[in-house]
């Protein structure tokens, strides 16, 4: 288990060194920069998420093919979809608490070898029952890696950047869905379904060497600990970019930390506004004075069963609803990408080739321009407007709700590229603020296990999306009763995605219950590392 115990110490007026990765020694960290170590452990986490997504996705790409050779209908491709999902379950609690008290970074290496394996596997399967055996352990697999990324992103990159960090994460995740979709239709087509598989092999066992030799370890609550430290030293407003190292001069028009009266107009922004006032006189640490930021929670909680811990998690009033909002965005974005490529087939008639090549690059565009926007629209607003992490998030769920009922109604080929691309950057932009805002709200003692219940409800939302597709797909398409003729295949799946307007918007109704206590259990959270332990109170806006 990573140590908890921080040792910290003001070297200047806006350096310190702490024991940032456990049995590495003091760093010198500047309190300044919200980002301190960098981008490239975030990079790191998102190609892990990006390698999980393109192996579900590649389902969907090749599914033509999968259907030729084992000859089942859609309800079966429905269950293919979604039973390796709900297999997942059965250990995405337990990751939360290894999450919680193991190294991660070797976890993240042991499963994504395993993911590489079975990939190999499933190119290997003789028969349908084999092929479905695989995926499911498959499935199984996956959760493990999510709590642990989220859990390491939390703890490095602190409060003022969280929407970025996540962000880039969420952005590498869900090129995953259209890059396996690429994968899947292309290489299926050109060299056959078996090919699909064997390729998405070898990019993973590259990563698992990658994030075993790169990827440190970093003590838990460490982001939670500098943002304590630089808001007790008045330092919270002040940035400096990644590139400029401690000692350097700041820009000339900003003001400046700590004025020589010692009184500072910083505004504080995020959940940390709370424990100071602005403006009021800060007392700010000598150089070499030691600084008490030990994890206070360590012996409390370090002997917790997995049922007290999830009670705990579960208290958190606001987490609650956005759970259950991130759990209805993947059913919707889960049963979209898994049929989105079926959809034009059928509608459109496309070949599988064209059809993935458009959903995946108008999905990658969708994806990278909400990827880059989330984090300027999500963190500027934090400190300025209450819970407005979740107003992004709920908002953007609507847009997409309403995105995806035009998509179905007006079956027009253009229209609905452009409208596939409206749903990939609301929804992209949504994931990077509620992931950003779920880290807020879980003490950083048990973001692993508040990360895995996420993950246990997104998964089901994940499974029953691409599920209620092909049920009501198979379900019309009976209805019909002419067999699965061109006309019947088009009204099958179009019905089928319309549940996905109802899943968006439901999302988007329950984060707007999130607002109420957003504040104050973002406050709670931040609590856990400031000395005293005293949580302030809920912003007044």
């Amino acid at each position: 288990m990573s140590s908890q115990t921080s040792g910290a110490t003001m070297v200047s007026e806006f350096e310190a060194e702490i024991e940032a990765f456990p049995g590495r020694g003091l760093r010198k960290i500047d309190l300044r920069k919200a980002a301190p170590f960098g981008w490239t452990p975030a990079v790191l986490l998102g190609f892990v998420a990006a390698i999980d997504r393109a192996d579900q996705t590649i389902l969907g790409g090749a599914l033509e093919k999968l259907k030729e050779e084992f000859g089942f209908n859609d309800f079966v491709a429905g269950l293919l979809l979604s039973v390796p999902t709900i297999a997942a379950l059965a250990l995405v609690i337990p990751a939360g608490r290894f999450a919680d008290r193991r190294n991660r970074t070797i976890l993240l290496s042991i499963v994504i070898t395993i993911w590489a394996f079975l990939s190999f596997g499933s190119a290997a399967a003789p028969t349908f029952a084999i092929f479905l055996l695989v995926r499911i352990v498959l499935g199984m697999a996956t959760p493990l890696t999510i709590p642990a990324s989220a859990s390491i992103a939390g703890d490095l990159y602190t409060t003022r950047v969280r929407t970025k960090a996540f962000a880039v994460l969420r952005v590498f995740e869900y090129l995953g869905l259209p890059l396996g979709l690429v994968i899947g239709g292309v290489v299926s087509q050109t060299l056959g379904w078996r090919a699909a598989f064997l390729f998405m092999g070898v990019p993973a066992l590259v990563l698992a060497a990658v994030v075993f030799f790169v990827l440190r370890e970093p003590r838990r609550g460490l982001a939670d600990e500098i943002t304590t430290m630089a808001t007790d030293a008045g330092l919270v407003s002040v940035e400096v970019p990644d590139g400029q190292t401690a000692g350097n001069s700041v820009n000339s028009s900003a003001p400046s930390a700590v004025p020589a009266n010692g009184n500072s107009q910083s505004k504080v922004t995020g959940p940390a506004a709370n424990s100071i006032v602005v403006g009021s006189t800060i007392n700010t640490p000598d150089s070499g004075e030691p600084i008490d930021v030990t994890h206070a929670l360590t012996a409390d909680y370090s002997n917790e069963s997995i049922k007290e811990r999830l009670k705990s998690v579960l208290a958190i009033r606001s987490l609650k609803f956005i759970i259950i909002g991130q759990m209805l965005l993947f059913a919707g974005f889960a049963g979209l990408f898994s049929w989105v490529t079926i959809y034009l087939q059928r509608v459109f008639a496309l070949e599988a080739g064209p059809a993935s090549g458009i959903t995946g690059g108008v999905g990658l565009l969708g994806l990278l321009l909400g990827g880059a926007l989330s984090s300027r629209i999500g963190d500027r607003g934090v400190g300025k407007r209450a819970a407005w992490r979740i107003t992004v998030g709920a908002f953007s769920l609507l847009v997409s709700a309403v995105s995806v009922l035009i998509f179905i109604v007006v079956p027009i080929l253009p229209l609905d590229i452009a409208l596939f691309f409206v749903i990939n950057f609301f929804n992209l932009l949504a994931l990077s603020n509620l992931g950003a805002a779920t880290a807020d709200v879980i003490p950083a003692s048990k973001r692993g296990t508040g990360f895995a219940i996420a993950q246990f409800l997104i998964t089901i939302g994940s499974s029953v999306g691409a599920l209620l597709v092909g049920s009501i797909s198979a379900f019309v398409i009976a209805r019909i009763g002419e067999g699965e003729t061109v006309s019947a295949l088009q009204i099958g799946v179009r019905a089928g995605l319309s549940v996905l307007i109802v899943l968006l918007g439901g999302g988007a109704l329950v984060l707007f219950r999130a607002r109420a206590t957003f504040e104050q259990d973002a406050a709670d959270a931040l609590a856990e590392v400031t000395p005293g332990g005293a949580a302030p109170s809920g912003a007044v806006y």
